[in-house]
């Protein structure tokens, strides 16, 4: 999964003349695995650990339509593989958690169906196919950052020109940098799940936010190459901001808790994702986690960043 640094939702259409957009980022160490396995032949199993749902249906069968199912049944019609073949997904959070789990987890299963039939697709190709999963065969409303982090892992610059065309970069960041960045982040659990898709079609989009947000990811990424923790965060600080001027009611949940930490020493308190629900994204010295940890309650996670991105598990 990941976390965009700055920038968030500016890889979505429409992109402004003379702006584009940009997003800077890191996949973290939370993860989806897809599990596939030779099954009964004109039958197909599909399972959902998060859910504990386990759906057999004949290959002739129309496809479960459930929302919770139509990724795995996407993810088969996309490798053309209809019998015979049970897949299993299993996440360490619950979809809709911010954190680009439907991303990670299209290109886990399609990662995992077509290295079981020897034919394992290259990162970019595997990230454009669940890309083009998500919006053509789910019609989500959805970016290519998602699909990019999971596929390639570490830390990624993406750039949109104002057609949309995307260039990608893996920024060299001094390992000193990574650890800092990465100590001080703590994502909290809202609890509450929701489809980004939905919550991205009713957030309004102006060319100022846009800028604000694409320069705020500028900021991060001369931050990374100049070695500086201070910058990076700066950066991410413009970020949060433009999101919440962007959507109030979405960064709802953010703006509460940053009134709620205030006291604590918090540099960046941000939504994850497209918002309204989810998980929140702190950022604080690493001697003021615990004192945050008590004051928030309920599930924090510590993930760690850079992590690696997809990877087969014989």
């Amino acid at each position: 999964m990941r976390v965009s640094l700055a920038g968030g939702g500016t890889d979505l259409a429409p992109f402004f003349p003379g702006i584009g957009g940009r997003i800077v980022g890191t996949a973290i160490d939370l993860r989806v695995r897809a599990v596939v396995e030779p099954f009964d032949r004109g039958w197909v199993q599909l399972e959902l650990s998060a859910t504990n749902t386990v759906i057999t249906r004949r290959s002739d069968e129309a496809p479960r339509d459930e929302i919770a199912l139509r990724l795995l049944e996407a993810a088969l019609a996309e490798v053309g593989m209809t019998s015979g073949v049970r897949l299993r997904l299993e996440t360490d959070v619950v979809p809709g958690a911010g954190l680009g789990g439907s991303g990670a987890a299209a290109v886990a299963a399609l990662a995992a169906l077509s290295g079981s039939i020897g034919e394992p697709p290259a990162r970019g190709e595997l990230a454009e196919r669940a890309l083009r999963l998500e919006r053509e065969r789910m019609c989500l409303a959805c970016g290519p950052q998602d699909p990019y982090f999971a596929a390639f892992g570490g830390l990624l610059d993406l750039r949109f020109d104002p057609s949309g065309a995307m260039t990608q970069e893996a920024p060299s960041a001094p390992p000193q940098l990574v650890a800092a960045l990465g100590d001080g982040i703590l994502l909290v659990d809202t609890g509450q799940r929701r489809v980004s898709g939905e919550v991205l079609d009713k957030v309004p989009r102006s060319a100022a936010v846009t800028a604000e947000l694409v320069g705020a990811a500028d900021e991060v990424a001369r931050g990374i190459a100049a070695g500086s923790i201070a910058a990076v965060i700066a950066g991410m600080k413009r970020s949060a901001a433009a999101k919440l001027k962007r959507d109030p009611v979405g960064n709802a949940a953010a703006a509460a808790l940053g009134e709620q930490l205030r006291e604590h020493g918090c540099e960046v308190v941000r939504v994850c994702g497209a918002g309204a629900g989810g998980h929140v994204l702190v950022w604080a010295a690493k001697d003021r986690h615990a004192v945050i940890v008590e004051a928030v309650g309920g599930t924090v996670r510590r993930p760690a960043i850079a992590a690696e991105g997809v990877r087969e598990e014989p």
